[in-house]
């Protein structure tokens, strides 16, 4: 039986749809596209209470009086929802009666913090919107992609999502690493790390450009491909200040292994860095590690994925009011403000990794949510060997509305349910602008080369 066809049609949820063979989508399947599910695989339909409307388009203009500090945009943007009032409040007293819509890392958080942790759950806007292209190359170019090696990268596929009728867990996974990002932006970030006291210390603050080749439509499929460069240059904290770190991503991961390089001032000199992936911790006191950056990040070569199927969770969604809340206002002594997080009812598809016999990682198994419509990470659970839970990220997010994407690089909440302590990333950073979409660089910019001999501009 097509357990996918039979979720599709009958659009009634929640519901999880298990064990799809790995497949290319029917022909069935593919004309779905754009009319029972949206371009992008969702289902387009509401669900059967109401709690979740049907998918209309998404926010994709300006919010009437959006005047950003930049010209080319950013922030501060306009909550258009901020007089909206919770329409449930979910606590250690009743997560009970909605165990089944929460993740696991939301219940450890519930039940530890039963005084400070809640979430207020507000009316469910699907405001996801992408520009025409993504939508297009999408739908006429379904059949192409395909997956290629044991740590797969992909193939035949070129400013799209790849796979909008996933078959496979590694399927899903490429369609959030492959999310709509434009090509070419710079931000400010700022990181905090907070310990189990609640002292709260800034672990890294940057100027960061990024390049998407894959989503230059102008651009030509190649195996060179990638999906993700980034320079980050420090300026927080002091002693780190002109550090700068390069990294490519690409999307034939079965021919190239992603590539680190690492510029430290005292030192005028540029190194490679191979650390900067797995398990490895990043500037963050321990609490991250690298393959935790944006929920997930580098080669899937660790871990079986398997899809889970879709389902019904209660996920931060429609963020602002986390990123117009200063930052010293919104972090509290073990977590958020509930106050400065705004949660929603969203369907996701599940996606659950398993340590392969004979690999090595910190974590013995990650599960991910992935937002339906816009195929972000909206959050994740790491277990440790003992098969309990030891990271929870939180990945809120906000349309955009300047620029018709929906904001996750550069955010996040991460706890280390071990030690307590835990960790955030907020855009707008220093400047206060947030995302700005940028003229491509140069190829001489994202080398080493180039790192060594410019800043960010």
């Amino acid at each position: 039986m097509n357990l996918l066809k039979n979720c599709l049609l009958a659009a009634l949820l929640p519901v999880v749809c298990l064990d799809f063979a790995l497949a290319a989508p029917t022909a069935e399947e593919a004309a779905q596209l754009g009319k029972n599910l949206t371009p992008l695989g969702a289902i387009k339909a509401g669900n059967a209470d109401g709690t979740i409307p049907a998918w209309e388009g998404g926010l994709c203009k300006p919010v009437a009086g959006y005047k950003p500090k930049d010209p080319a945009g950013g922030w501060p943007y306009i909550d258009p929802w901020a007089a909206e009032k919770p329409r449930l409040v979910i606590n250690a007293a009743n997560m009970a009666q909605y165990a089944d819509q929460l993740t696991e890392g939301t219940k450890v958080m519930l039940q530890r913090y039963p005084d400070t942790y809640r979430l207020d759950v507000y009316p469910t806007h699907r405001s996801a919107c992408f520009p025409d292209y993504v939508y297009k190359n999408t739908i006429e170019r379904v059949m192409s992609p395909k997956l290629s090696g044991t740590a797969p990268g992909v193939v035949g596929a070129h400013a799209q999502i790849p796979f909008p009728v996933p078959h496979d867990g590694f399927e899903a996974m490429w369609n959030s690493l492959l999310r709509y990002v434009p090509p070419y932006e710079t931000f400010d970030f700022t990181q905090y790390v907070i310990d189990s006291a609640g002292n709260r210390s800034v672990s890294n603050g940057s100027t960061t450009q990024e390049e998407r080749q894959y989503w230059d439509n102008n651009l030509p499929e190649s195996t060179e491909t990638t999906y993700w460069k980034t320079i980050a240059t420090q300026s927080e904290p002091p002693s780190q200040a002109g550090t700068k770190n390069m990294r490519w991503q690409y999307v034939r991961m079965d021919l190239h292994d992603p590539q680190n390089w690492s510029y430290v001032p005292g030192q005028r000199r540029v190194r490679l860095a191979p650390e900067f992936t797995y398990d490895t911790v990043s500037t963050t006191s321990g609490v991250l590690f690298f393959d935790e950056i944006n929920g997930f990040d580098g080669k899937m070569d660790k871990y079986d994925f398997k899809l889970l199927g879709r389902k019904e969770v209660y996920v931060p969604y429609n963020s602002y009011r986390r990123f117009l809340t200063p930052q010293d206002k919104a972090h509290g002594v073990h977590h958020i403000l509930p106050e400065a997080q705004r949660w929603e009812l969203h369907r996701v598809w599940v996606v659950e990794g398993t340590l392969k016999p004979g690999e090595r990682h910190a974590q013995l198994k990650k599960k991910f949510y992935l937002d339906e419509d816009s195929w972000a990470i909206l959050a994740y659970v790491g277990f440790d060997h003992q098969d309990k839970p030891n990271r929870y990220y939180e990945g809120p997010t906000f349309p955009a509305y300047d620029v018709s994407a929906l904001r996750t690089n550069g955010i996040y909440d991460l706890y280390d349910l071990s030690t307590g302590k835990f960790t955030t990333q907020a855009v707008p950073g220093g400047r206060g602008i947030g995302h700005l979409v940028h003229e491509p660089w140069s190829a001489n910019t994202y080398s080493p080369t180039g790192l060594a001999g410019r800043g960010v501009r």
